[in-house]
């Protein structure tokens, strides 16, 4: 029965692992969450990215808890209001930023490709894996800002070929905008008309 369920196996957060009464983050958890939300996107290298949060505090654990706990629900949430904020770019495809195959096989799965999916369904597009990262890298989180832009550049590929359409390429955060500028340059090569971002967060630079 669910009550003795709940009684021996109380919900908790699945940001602070606080006990909860009610859905999957407590409401301290959810008051610093809201308290990152962003309103406005910003340029990278020519190109709009649309962000819903700060990166850093809740946000930061939200989003560890997605990519590394599989808390897919946490990107469940939030979503909706990045596909709201990106109605009027006119996009005709989505391209989630490939992982290397082999940090997806550690991981298991793509972070990426679950908000691409996510997002698919709110928006009505099409998600195709145009993009392959051949060459595996290190975390850009892990590296000084002077030495991510070379640890990314060159370490995309197109698979195919585009036929002018407006791709809104989806990470789960930006700080520097180097992954997405390379990325979004091969889109580019590959024959995209224009290319817009979304993701999850954005860091302070």
């Amino acid at each position: 029965m669910t009550w003795v369920r709940d009684f021996l196996f109380p919900p908790l957060c699945v940001v602070c692992e606080e006990e909860v009464v009610d859905g999957d983050v407590c409401e301290g958890c959810w008051r610093e969450i809201v308290r990152e939300v962003l309103f406005e996107h910003q340029v990278f290298f020519g190109f709009r990215v649309y962000s819903l949060f700060h990166y850093g505090g809740r946000v930061k654990d939200v989003i560890s808890g997605f990519k590394y706990r599989g808390f897919l629900q946490l990107a469940e949430s939030f979503v909706p209001a990045l596909a709201e904020n990106l109605k009027t770019e006119g996009i005709d495809l989505i391209v989630p930023l490939p992982l290397h195959p082999a940090r997806r096989r550690e991981r298991g799965f793509s972070q990426t490709e679950v908000i691409a999916r996510l997002l698919s369904k709110e928006m009505g597009l099409p998600v195709r894996r145009v993009l392959f990262r051949w060459r595996y890298t290190k975390p850009q989180a892990l590296l000084k800002a002077e030495r991510r832009k070379e640890n990314v550049k060159g370490a995309f590929a197109h698979m195919e070929r585009l036929k002018g359409e407006r791709v809104l390429l989806v990470d789960d955060v930006i700080t520097t905008g180097y992954t997405f500028f390379y990325a979004a340059s091969e889109l580019l090569r590959a024959g995209a008309g224009g290319v817009v971002g979304a993701t999850l967060a954005r860091g302070r630079v």
